[in-house]
C-alpha cells in the first residue's frame, strides 16, 4: 500500500539526522546550489543504501498540448542532475526524451507516479506497480533489467501548479529492497526543503522564463549569484567578454529582472518564488 511520512514515528535519532542534514545544506551559498544538491543526494543515498540517485525537474505542458493517450499526462523531464546514474539512461537519453509521451519510453511506474501529480508523495516502486507484471514489460527488460534494478524510491514535491521536483533512489541486486521507515525519513527530509527545490526548479529557466537554460547559461546564472564581475565570469567560462555579456542580458530578460541585484533578490527571497504559470 502507498504510505505517507505521517505514518512513520520518528525517533530522536531520526530527527537529529534530518536536522543535521538541513544544517549542512544551509551552509552552501546560493551559487553552489548544484553542489548542495549533490551533497543532499549523497547523504540520502547513504541513509537508503542506494546504488543510484538522481534529481529530475518536471514541467507540465499546456492542457491543449496534451494528447489523450499521453502516458504521463503532459509531464516532461526538463532537467536532470545525476548523482550516480545508470549508464543505460545516458546511452538512451535522446530516445527517451523524444518519446516521453509514450508508455514504451517511460514505463508503467512513471505513468503511475505522475497520475498523482499535484501532491507531495513518497512512493516505492513495489507500491506503484505489480512487480511481476512490471518485470514482464518490454520497458523493464530494455532499460532496467540490464543493470539489475530491484527497488526504487520516488520523493515528489510540487513546486508550482505546473512543476514538480523529483528525487529518485534505486537499489540493484536480488532482494535489496528499500525499507519503509528509511524511505519515509528521506521523505521527511525532502519535505522540509521546499524552498531549496523551488530554487533548483528556478535555475532550469522554465519556471519564470518558460524556456530551458542551456548548460552554459546555467553556469553563468550561478556565477551571477557570486560577486565576480562580468570579466571574471567570462574568464571562468572561457568566453569573450562581449559574448558573456550577451548571455547575461539574455538571462536577466528570461528572469524578468534588470540587473544582478534583481536576480539575487529572487534567490534570496524568504518565500517560494515559483510561478504557477504553465510551461510554454
Amino acid at each position: 500500500m502507498p504510505f505517507t511520512t505521517e505514518e512513520t514515528t520518528l525517533t530522536d535519532a531520526d530527527l537529529e539526522r534530518v536536522f543535521s542534514l538541513w544544517d549542512e545544506l544551509g551552509r552552501y551559498p546560493a551559487h553552489r546550489q548544484r553542489e548542495a544538491n549533490a551533497f543532499l543526494m549523497q547523504s540520502l543515498s547513504e541513509w537508503l543504501d542506494a546504488d543510484y540517485a538522481y534529481w529530475v525537474s518536471l514541467a507540465r505542458l499546456r492542457e491543449e498540448q496534451v494528447a489523450a493517450e499521453d502516458a504521463v499526462f503532459g509531464w516532461r523531464n526538463i532537467a536532470v542532475q545525476p548523482h550516480v546514474f545508470p549508464e543505460i539512461y545516458r546511452d538512451q537519453a535522446e530516445q527517451i526524451l523524444e518519446n516521453q509521451h509514450s508508455l514504451e519510453a517511460v514505463g508503467l511506474a512513471s505513468a503511475a507516479i505522475m497520475s498523482e501529480a499535484g501532491e507531495f508523495r513518497v512512493r516505492l516502486l513495489r507500491d506503484l506497480v505489480d512487480m511481476e507484471e512490471y518485470e514482464a514489460t518490454d520497458y523493464f527488460k530494455k532499460f532496467q533489467a540490464p543493470y539489475g534494478l530491484n527497488d526504487r524510491l520516488y520523493v515528489m514535491t510540487p513546486v508550482g501548479e505546473a512543476f514538480e521536483s523529483s528525487y529518485v533512489f534505486e537499489r540493484v541486486g536480488d532482494g535489496r529492497q528499500i525499507d519503509r521507515h528509511t524511505a519515509s525519513l528521506a521523505g521527511v527530509a525532502l519535505r522540509g526543503l521546499r524552498l531549496f527545490q523551488d530554487r533548483l526548479a528556478m535555475a532550469t529557466g522554465m519556471v519564470i522564463g518558460g524556456k530551458p537554460l542551456s548548460p552554459i547559461e546555467t553556469d553563468i546564472l550561478y556565477l551571477l549569484l557570486t560577486d565576480k564581475p562580468e570579466k571574471e565570469i567570462a574568464a571562468a567560462i572561457d568566453r569573450a567578454h562581449s559574448t558573456t555579456h550577451n548571455y547575461v542580458t539574455g538571462i536577466f530578460r528570461s528572469f524578468g529582472v534588470k540587473n544582478r541585484a534583481g536576480l539575487l533578490s529572487l534567490w534570496l527571497a524568504n518565500h517560494a518564488v515559483v510561478s504557477d504559470s504553465k510551461s510554454k
